[in-house]
């Protein structure tokens, strides 16, 4: 009894000094709430590889906005945190390959979506690993899902989303986080039934740019001086150079819709410049510069795989009705696709490689701005649907850009396939569809009004996939990391709270 005593006697000062903590309990309520705030979160989980705990940077969330509303699979339901900066740890409950996440922006207020940030991974929640880093990403809708494919190969058990930035505003939303782990899925069993390789190992170009026109100083300065015009294209011999106003980008970043084929045949190389567009815009605008006083300098290639620029005019093809009729979006703009394409004839008039830009190869035009003309083919009637699925999206998982054509006319819904012509290969809206395939006049026979952009939602049946052909080529000095995700025309915003498509038309559009 007398060491019990003793111990409630030592314990007593303890307990009254605690007990009068009240000034310090009110101090803490009025701190900012600035500490990690965890959540655990189950196996069942639709969004994360596996059960573990998700941590927040900080616990200031406004009640039912807390961390985890970003990994309940529900777009309705949102994390907030008053800061335009953080990070959010996921530790799992055992390593995964992560090599897919996607972030889904919030149902209102978009200055709160986040515009920049990196993607970790760790084993020990110390030494980090980059896996991704994305640069002034704009959400073009509400609750509208980013999905970023990764190379990521090695199994991490802690991923870390960093947001450097958002759009302006003092408080960060997203609806979702995800995170997969998606079996690597390759068409090396269908390369036995590929043809057409343009490789070559003379030259990083390609088969056709073999042994040709090497680059002298004289070639630099002729390309340099924007001033000095190619020829007219024998094919277009009735069209002639006139001055237009160039508005590089009128959606805001390079789309597919700025392809509208004109008088010129080189709807090869057009539906190439479209696939670029699609899978790779920022790498368009970063081979474009724009000298500010009505020229511009593109970054292009020479035939051995050497880097050269072309400065070119305002000066663009047009009829004798003046209007232009290069490629441009559809109410006579020049846009960086005309740019282009005038780079491409000036390229040839001293490597005459192509010395009609008329009939012009997809694959002879995407070495010239990424350095890699090595690309194949399937010819139509060679894959079933599914192996032409898993062609196109594997291809386009793996940034590499495609084309392809039709042997036959044949009907898709209302609309009609064109022979002989070359289209954009991109992912469908449409569920049931195997992808979709993009005419580069912006249009497509049977078409009312263009409305559809020359949009083909190809269908999963006996008839259309067998008539199809494509060409996949390296992506080069493109890159391999692409945001891919189902093509949608720019003036198209999708509501998705009642699935309506609301076709605004805009300035630049349809």
């Amino acid at each position: 009894m007398k060491k019990l005593r003793i111990y409630l006697f030592l314990m007593i000062p303890f307990l009254v000094f605690n007990g009068c903590s009240k000034d310090e309990d009110d101090e803490k309520e009025l701190q900012p709430k600035s500490t990690p705030y965890s959540v655990n979160i189950s196996d069942s989980n639709d969004n994360m590889p596996t059960g573990g705990i998700l941590t927040s940077q900080y616990s200031d969330s406004p009640t039912g906005e807390d961390v985890g509303k970003s990994l309940d699979n529900d777009v309705n339901t949102t994390f907030s945190t008053e800061h335009n900066k953080v990070w959010l740890i996921w530790k799992g409950t055992k390593s995964t390959v992560v090599n897919r996440y996607s972030l889904t922006s919030a149902a209102d207020s978009p200055e709160k979506d986040p515009k920049t940030w990196s993607l970790y991974g760790s084993n020990d929640s110390i030494n980090w690993s980059a896996i991704s880093s994305q640069i002034n990403q704009t959400f073009s809708g509400r609750n509208e899902k980013k999905v970023f494919d990764l190379k990521n190969t090695y199994a991490f058990r802690y991923y870390k989303l960093n947001i450097s930035a958002n759009n302006g505003d003092v408080m960060t939303r997203i609806a979702e986080w995800s995170m997969q782990e998606i079996p690597v899925i390759s068409i090396e069993d269908l390369m036995k039934y590929s043809s057409g390789s343009s490789y070559s190992a003379v030259t990083p170009m390609g088969s056709h740019y073999e042994n040709r026109h090497a680059t002298t100083q004289a070639d630099r300065v002729w390309l340099n001086t924007a001033s000095n015009e190619p020829n007219v294209p024998a094919s277009a011999s009735n069209l002639h150079w006139a001055s237009f106003p160039v508005t590089l980008y009128p959606f805001g970043n390079p789309s597919p819709a700025d392809i509208n084929q004109k008088s010129i045949g080189d709807c090869g190389g057009i539906a190439a410049m479209a696939s670029m567009a699609y899978l790779h815009p920022a790498y368009i605008k970063k081979i474009i510069k724009d000298n500010g006083n009505g020229t511009f300098t593109v970054s292009m290639f020479d035939p051995q795989g050497n880097p050269v620029t072309v400065n070119l005019s305002s000066k663009f093809l047009a009829g004798d009705d003046g209007k232009i009729a290069a490629v441009s979006g559809k109410n006579d703009k020049a846009v960086w696709s005309t740019v282009l394409e005038k780079a491409i004839m000036k390229y040839n008039y001293i490597y005459e490689v192509n010395t009609d830009i008329g009939g012009i190869g997809s694959e002879h035009v995407i070495p010239l701005f990424t350095g890699n003309g090595n690309s194949f083919a399937f010819s139509s009637g060679k894959l079933t649907a599914d192996q032409l699925k898993r062609a196109v999206s594997v291809s386009l998982s793996q940034g590499k850009f495609i084309v392809g054509g039709f042997n036959k006319v044949l009907p898709v819904g209302p609309y009609q396939t064109v022979t002989g012509h070359a289209f954009t290969l991109m992912l469908s809206t449409e569920p049931a569809a195997l992808f979709t395939m993009r005419n580069p006049w912006g249009f497509s026979p049977g078409s009312s009004n263009g409305s559809e952009d020359g949009v083909l939602n190809i269908p999963d049946n006996n008839i259309v996939p067998p008539s199809i052909d494509l060409r996949i080529i390296e992506s080069g000095a493109a890159g391999t990391t692409v945001n891919i995700a189902p093509y949608i025309h720019p003036n198209f915003v999708v509501n998705k709270a009642n699935m309506r498509v609301d076709k605004r038309l805009m300035e630049t559009g349809l």
